[in-house]
């Protein structure tokens, strides 16, 4: 599970770091200030802005499936980590917790010793 957790991180980080470059790169509707400058064709000819904005926004849903599956597989992890941890505990309770004594002297009947 470490192996995948990581490798999904590592696919995140490059994504995003495409999904600002792609977004930079797109120009305004109003032939805005784009990062190539505001000028109303695009660098790479007029049909690319329309290639851009669809790679944009494949890569926007690749971006949030890979967010919800990072956030399930690390949700999965912490309660494998909790779980372990509660077993690990678990034996050392009785030795740890004064109340189990307590309880234990509880259901021991108390001999009369009267005089």
């Amino acid at each position: 599970m470490g192996i995948i957790l990581s490798l999904s991180t590592v696919i995140f980080v490059i994504l995003c770091v495409l999904l600002v470059i792609l977004i930079l790169l797109q120009t305004d509707k109003n032939a805005g200030m784009g990062i190539l400058g505001g000028s109303s064709q695009s660098a790479f000819g007029s049909s690319t802005a329309d290639v851009i904005t669809k790679i944009t926004a494949y890569l926007v849903g690749f971006f949030m499936l890979i967010s919800l599956g990072l956030a399930s597989m690390e949700s999965y992890r912490i309660k494998e980590l909790e779980r372990e941890a509660k077993l690990l505990i678990a034996p050392h309770e009785e030795v740890l917790s004064p109340q189990v004594d307590i309880e234990k002297q509880d259901e021991q009947p108390v001999e009369n010793t009267g005089n």
